[in-house]
C-alpha cells in the first residue's frame, strides 16, 4: 500500500462518524449528552454543525474513543462474545408540556444485568464527576436497567463506581426544559474551556481550573 497515512484514516473516520450522528438527529430528538452538558452547545450544534467537527477531531476525544474500543475488546475477549454487548443504542419517548420528545443514547457495554459507562481522564480529581453520574443515571432510566458501573481509566488509577439510582421522569422533563430554554448556560464553569462554540457564545465563562472535568 502506497502513501499510507494512519492519521488521515483516523481523522476521516472521526469526521464521517460525527457528521452522521449530527445529520440523522431528528428535530424532536435529544441525546443523553444534550441533557448533561451546556444547553447552548445543543443550540449551536443545530446552527453551526460544521463547528462540531473540531471537537470530534480533538486528540483528547480521539484518545478517549480508542480507550473505549480497547476496554470493549478486552471485555469481549475475556468474558466472551455471548456475554457482552457493546455500543448498544436505546431510545425512549417522553411527553413534556404537551410535546413528545425522543431521548437517545448509546450504551458503551452491557454485561449481564449491568450497563458499563467508560470514562477516560488525565486526572482522577473528584471522581466520580457529578455530570458523569447524572449521565449514567439517565442511561439507567433509558434502558430500564437497575445497576451500572461507571468505569474511569486515568493516568493515576483505574476505578469503578456503582450507580443504582435511575433518574425519574420528572428529572428528565426538567432537564429537557432546561436544555430547550438555554439555561443554565453553562451547566459547569469548566465547559467553556473545552467547547468549540465558546468563540461565539455570549455566555462564555472563565474558570481558574480548566483541567477539572
Amino acid at each position: 500500500m502506497s502513501n499510507l497515512s494512519i492519521v488521515d484514516i483516523i481523522y476521516k473516520w472521526r469526521i464521517t462518524e460525527n457528521m452522521k450522528r449530527i445529520e440523522k438527529k431528528l428535530d424532536n430528538e435529544l441525546y443523553v449528552t444534550d441533557l448533561v452538558y451546556c444547553p447552548m452547545k445543543y443550540r449551536y450544534q443545530k446552527i453551526y454543525k460544521e463547528l462540531a467537527i473540531s471537537s470530534a477531531v480533538n486528540p483528547t476525544t480521539i484518545l478517549g474513543e480508542f480507550s473505549h474500543y480497547g476496554v470493549e475488546k478486552f471485555l469481549i475477549e475475556t468474558l466472551g462474545h455471548d456475554n457482552i454487548k457493546t455500543e448498544v443504542e436505546y431510545e425512549k419517548s417522553i411527553d413534556v408540556d404537551g410535546i413528545t420528545y425522543m431521548i437517545s443514547g448509546r450504551i458503551d457495554v452491557i454485561v449481564g444485568d449491568y450497563i458499563v459507562e467508560i470514562k477516560t481522564s488525565r486526572f482522577d480529581i473528584s471522581i466520580p464527576q457529578n455530570h458523569h453520574v447524572l449521565q449514567t443515571r439517565i442511561y439507567l432510566w433509558l434502558t430500564g436497567f437497575k445497576k451500572a458501573l461507571l468505569l474511569y481509566i486515568t493516568s493515576s488509577r483505574v476505578a469503578e463506581y456503582v450507580v443504582d439510582k435511575p433518574v425519574t421522569e420528572g428529572e428528565v422533563s426538567d432537564l429537557i426544559r432546561s436544555t430547550l430554554s438555554g439555561s443554565p448556560a453553562p451547566r459547569y464553569l469548566w465547559e467553556c474551556s473545552y467547547c468549540a462554540y465558546s468563540i461565539l457564545c455570549p455566555n462564555k465563562k472563565h474558570t481558574s481550573n480548566p483541567n477539572e472535568q
